[in-house]
């Protein structure tokens, strides 16, 4: 029982240990549900399986250790193996070490946490506290010849502790000095200490207490003597560190350690009193007022020296600080009392007055207000009164002098700031208010406020019920003849001339809302209680009104009218919407107890019988005059709209609607199903089959044998079956032993439309699908898996797929198997890894934790690789790959680097500043060291960030607090996941300058003002032309292909004109002008129009060096009469008309 318990522990424990240890290397151990690696368990913690509790689990033993706590369980799973790899030479716990932990010793080849008795004797290198781990031994070697026996074994060391005698003779390290010789010094006991050490003190190990010789006390000890003590015997002082019987001159004065308080003396606790030239230690609020008294600092003087002055308790001040501040301790004297305290008896300074000078006045305590300032108030707060020259603001008079906040009851009334016992003269009408503390206010006014009235001197919320009518805003006993009218208002009578149009008059003179039930119906404005002609009719209704958010109230209306409104019914004298239950035959509006001839049919509507002359449509006539939706169950069949008690010979077949039989002719016609001369929408489960019209129990007929079932949607969740006697069976179905069905059952297989129990030879093959279909096949078809001459849409469960072949083992070209598909390949995808029996697996088993080549291991083949966690596992790495970072000195492979450090290349490192770099670049995976920031970054001061403080603005891909005078124009970009803003020379395409801001060119156009270049203009500017989409292009290039067309024209004119007409001669003749005058006359014929008409002045201009040429006229008319002798003629011919040119000379 009990190793079954045992094994039920270590498998929870185990399970416990898994979670908590994690990734801890097999040496290491982790504090219980913390998950913190460490290299050995503190001391106050049990260590049972790696895992540090504060308490042993139940069922275990306690083991404690010179090296630590344990907590062990018969059948322990210890160390089993026969060697270990010489790099690994130890095993602790199953596993090859090249060390043991710090918490076990070395025994032969193994780890233990207790050297066994035949090797009591243990290597430790170091026994300066604690003793550290090493070898177990059968003696001590000579290379650690000394024995240091500690209190649960004893070590081999190289030499003593220093806190030990050693003893050459025996080779032993002894923790105690003989009597005669008590004090230790260089490992050797004295009887004296030397000179150059002359002081004892007290060394304390884990192992024991000695004396020691030192050259000086320790820091946390006094001098007392040769002795260095933690402190000094009762009768001594303490001064510079040292125990003496009385203080020197220099500091006389002996401050006590009873005073408790910070001190910035160490040592004040070291001695009943410490030798002090000042009372007064430091900046403590308790030391700095301590005083002397008989060379003892104290924090009070006795009673019979109660001053204090300059430090020392003194019988009375000194007349040069005659004052003194009251002070629980004692009276310190000072020259003149502090801002916040109050003179009394002339040279106490107080906080409040003391109750024989109860008065203050110009800070000074009094034990009357003086007549300059006789008003008082009293200050609660310091319980003495305040003398003013007036009362304060917001305070009354009362009794000639006394000031209050509050009227008291015996002059409650406030007139013009002083408390009255009556209101008086022109503030004569008293009234009370209740304040927001729920206090009653009297004040004296010279009229009542509004929703007040006034009675008598007062003004009141409500007028007495003996006063209760209104007038003029003043309680009377009646209203005056004149306004004899009453409006009733809560509790009130106004009294009125009239009633207001939206009200009733009510017994003569009262106004009322609403008609009261003692006089209910309205008439004429006036409430009666029965209608009378002409308007007899009496007509009653309701309406809800909301009361408030909660409540509704249901008010009711009664009205006499000379006639019924149109939705309501006569009765007698009254409108009524329902005719009462005694004349509930309805003709005509009014209310009858029975039809009236020749309306003898009625038919029920609502409450009532309507009369009618005929039965409607799609009602049935029942005993001769009632007019019935359905036909009652004594008269259950319908005939041409009548109910009889069966059906006619002719009409046998019944058809069951709603809750009576219709009677027919026949089923068929109608489209029903029939079965027993009953006609049916659908056959009964005894009868289901429908078989040419008729319900069958069974398809018996030759030429309907097949069975076919179909089914309609009736609700969410049920379904309606059809079953059909059939010739053939329908499209998409299979027959199956003369049944028509959707699929085959699973001891047939699908061949064509037939169903069979086996295949035949030409279809051999059984294909099964994934829904569990089974069907016969001359081949496989395509993506499908083939095992024993039959195919699969999916393998078998405990198959692997290897080539569309379902296979048992992978063959070795592809050795791996995917744990989810089950297929076979050469190499493990997805970055899955190979863990045990060549399985690719998502993440590695727990025993396997460490991936070296995508496999699964134990550990890491090299001690120093480099580790990364991931979610597959631990990855082995002789370094990081060029994706990963190397956290320094930790020898890991991280995606992302801490927040504390810095990736400096590819390497994070702890440190505080970047080494040799200008800028911190703050990146997805941490912040990098780097001299230039990288394309998708902006330098902020040292910083490259993603994105710029929402307060600065991008320049450059850089961030500034506003933009320079190099890009002026910024563009506000608030469609990025963070809005931005950027600095532009020009606004960048689909944008324009709004002043120094760049828009959207469609916001630009959408106020029917223009973009050119990129700038939004109210008016195109010079030189550019418009376009329809409100965009401005440049006219300059069609400007100057204008000039340079006409600069080309005219050179080709000039060039016609030398060619054709200039002559280069001058007139040698001079006939009665200044300079000769040449005249040319240019004429162009045709023959077609008239000369006179076509006769047209061109150009006439005159030449420079006496020589004028004249264009007399352009003549178009061809004239077949011969130029004269004096006419140069021309003819042109340019392929259209012919064209002359004349030239005259005068």
């Amino acid at each position: 029982m009990q190793s079954k318990m045992d094994v039920f522990l270590y498998v929870v424990l185990s399970c416990l240990a898994k979670i908590a240890i994690g990734i801890c290397l097999p040496s290491e151990v982790t504090l219980y549900r913390k998950g913190l690696c460490l290299k050995e368990c503190p001391w106050e913690t049990y260590m049972f399986r790696q895992i540090c509790y504060e308490e042993c689990p139940v069922n275990t033993n306690v083991n404690v250790t010179e090296l630590g706590k344990f907590c062990t369980v018969d059948h322990e799973f210890e160390c089993q193996r026969i060697s270990c790899p010489n790099d690994f030479p130890l095993c602790y716990k199953m596993n090859c070490l090249k060390t043991c932990p710090k918490y076990t010793f070395q025994f032969l080849n193994n780890c233990v946490i207790e050297c066994p008795s035949s090797h009591a004797f243990k290597i430790s290198h170091d026994c300066e506290e604690p003793c550290l781990a090493g070898k177990c031994l059968e003696l001590c070697p000579p290379s650690h010849p000394f024995v240091f026996q500690s209190i649960r074994s004893k070590h081999c060391l190289q030499q003593c502790p220093n806190y030990t005698y050693e003893d050459i003779a025996s080779k032993s390290c002894q923790s105690k000095c003989p009597m005669h010789s008590p004090f230790l010094f260089n490992k050797t006991c004295l009887k004296t200490c030397p000179e150059s050490h002359s002081f004892v003190s007290t060394v304390e190990s884990m192992y024991n207490s000695i004396s020691k010789c030192s050259n000086s006390c320790p820091s946390d000890t006094v001098i007392d003597g040769d002795y260095c003590v933690s402190a000094c015997p009762r009768g001594k002082h303490l001064f510079n560190n040292t125990c003496v019987v009385t203080c020197p001159t220099s500091h006389p004065l002996m401050f006590p350690n009873t005073i408790k308080s910070v001190s910035p003396i160490k040592t004040l606790g070291k001695s009943d009193f410490i030798c002090v030239d000042s009372c007064n230690l430091g900046s403590n609020f308790v030391h700095r007022y301590n005083v002397e008294y008989n060379n003892f600092c104290i924090d009070s003087c006795p009673k019979e020296s109660y001053y204090a002055y300059n430090g020392s308790c003194l019988t009375e001040c000194p007349p040069s600080s005659k004052y003194n501040i009251v002070f629980e301790r004692y009276f310190p004297c000072i020259e003149s009392c502090p801002v916040n305290t109050f003179v009394s008896h002339e040279t106490n300074c107080r906080r409040s007055c003391p109750s024989d000078e109860n008065f203050l006045y110009n800070k000074s305590c009094h034990i009357n207000c003086p007549s300059e300032a006789n008003y008082r108030k009293l200050d609660s707060r310091l319980s003495h009164y305040d003398c003013h020259e007036k009362c304060p603001k917001n305070n009354m008079v009362f009794n000639y002098t006394a000031c209050v906040s509050e009227c008291p009851d015996e002059a409650k009334y406030e007139s013009n700031g002083t408390c009255v016992a009556k209101c008086r003269g022109e503030l004569k009408f008293g009234l009370s208010t209740v304040s927001f503390y729920y206090r009653n206010h009297y004040s004296c006014l010279s009229e009542c406020p509004p929703k007040y009235f006034v009675l008598g001197n007062e003004c009141v919320e409500n007028c007495p019920s003996v006063t209760k009518y209104i007038f003029n805003n003043t309680c009377h006993e009646a209203c005056p003849s004149d306004y004899n009218f009453k409006q009733i208002v809560g509790s009130h009578h106004t009294c009125i001339a009239g009633c207001p149009s939206e009200e009733f008059i009510y017994n003569d003179s009262i106004c009322v809302a609403s008609c009261p039930p003692e006089a209910k119906y309205q008439y004429n404005k006036t409430c009666v209680t029965t209608c009378s002609k002409p308007m007899k009719y009496k007509l009653s209704n309701s309406t809800t009104i909301r009361v408030n958010w909660y409540n509704k109230k249901t008010v009711y209306h009664h009205y006499c009218l000379e006639d019924c409104p149109t939705n309501t019914n006569y009765y007698e004298d009254a409108c009524v919407m329902e005719c009462p239950s005694q004349a509930n035959y309805l003709f005509n509006r009014s209310c009858y107890t029975g039809c009236p001839a020749p309306y003898n049919y009625s038919f029920l509507s609502g409450k009532h019988n309507v009369c009618c002359d005929e039965c409607p449509q799609n009602t049935y006539t029942y005993n001769a005059t009632l007019c019935l939706s359905a036909c009652p169950a004594d008269k259950n069949f319908e005939f041409n709209n009548t109910c009889y008690n069966k059906c006619p010979d002719s009409n046998e077949f019944i058809f069951q609607e709603s809750s009576h039989f219709k009677c027919m002719d026949n089923c068929i016609s109608n489209s029903l199903l029939t079965l027993n001369k009953t006609c049916l929408k659908q056959c009964p489960q005894e009868a289901k089959f429908q078989d040419d019209g008729h319900c069958v129990q069974d398809c018996k007929d030759d030429r309907r044998k097949y069975k076919f079932r179909n089914f309609t949607v009736v609700s969410y969740n049920q379904k309606a079956y059809h079953y059909y006697c059939l010739e053939a069976c329908p499209a998409k179905t299979l027959e199956l032993n003369f049944t028509c069905v959707t699929q085959c059952s699973q001891d047939t297989l699908e061949l064509g439309k037939t169903c069979v129990q086996s295949c035949p030879s030409d279809r051999p093959l059984n294909y099964t699908t994934n829904a569990g279909k089974h069907s016969c096949q001359h081949s496989c078809p395509y993506r499908t898996y083939t095992f024993e001459r039959k195919c699969f849409d999916r393998c078998p469960h405990g198959f692997r797929t290897h080539l569309f072949t379902c296979t048992h083992e992978c063959p070795t070209s592809h050795p791996y198997t995917d744990i989810l598909t089950q297929r076979c390949l050469s190499t493990c995808e997805n970055n899955f890894v190979i863990t045990n029996n060549y399985v690719c697996d998502k993440k590695c088993p727990h025993d396997k934790q460490y991936i070296e080549k995508k496999r699964c291991v134990k550990s890491c083949r090299n001690r120093n690789s480099l580790l990364q966690i991931a979610k597959q596992g631990i990855f082995c790495h002789d370094q990081c790959p060029h994706h990963l970072l190397l956290m320094e000195n930790k020898g890991t492979c991280v995606e992302k680097c801490p927040s504390d450090k810095f990736i400096v290349g590819s390497t994070c490192r702890d440190i505080y500043k970047c080494p040799n770099h200008k800028y911190l670049e703050h990146t997805n995976v941490g912040k990098r060291c780097t001299n230039k920031c990288s394309s998708e970054f902006f330098l902020d001061g040292v910083h490259c960030v993603k994105e710029c403080p929402p307060e600065k603005v991008i320049v450059n891909a850089m961030c500034a607090e506003e933009c320079p005078s190099s890009h002026p124009l910024i563009y506000k970009d608030f469609t990025a996941s963070t809005p931005r803003a950027t600095c532009y020379v020009q606004c960048p395409d689909g944008k324009a300058a709004n002043g120094s801001t760049c828009i959207e060119e469609d916001t630009c156009h959408s106020a029917k003002h223009f973009t050119y270049e990129h700038v939004c203009y109210e008016a195109c500017p010079m030189l550019t032309g418009i376009r329809e989409d409100y965009t401005c292009f440049s006219l300059t290039k069609y400007i100057g292909y204008t000039i340079s067309f006409l600069i080309i024209t005219l050179i080709l004119i000039g060039i016609l004109y030398a060619l054709t007409c200039f002559t280069g001669k001058k007139s040698k003749e001079k006939k009665g002008m200044e300079g000769a005058m040449i005249k040319t006359h240019f004429q162009l014929t045709s023959s077609n129009k008239d000369r006179e008409k076509n006769k047209k002045y061109v150009i006439r201009f005159k030449k420079e060096e006496k020589e004028n040429i004249e264009i007399l006229e352009v003549n178009t008319i061809v004239s077949d009469e011969k130029m004269e002798n004096n006419e140069d003629v021309t003819e042109l011919n340019d392929g259209y008309k012919p064209i002359t040119f004349r030239r005259r000379k005068h």
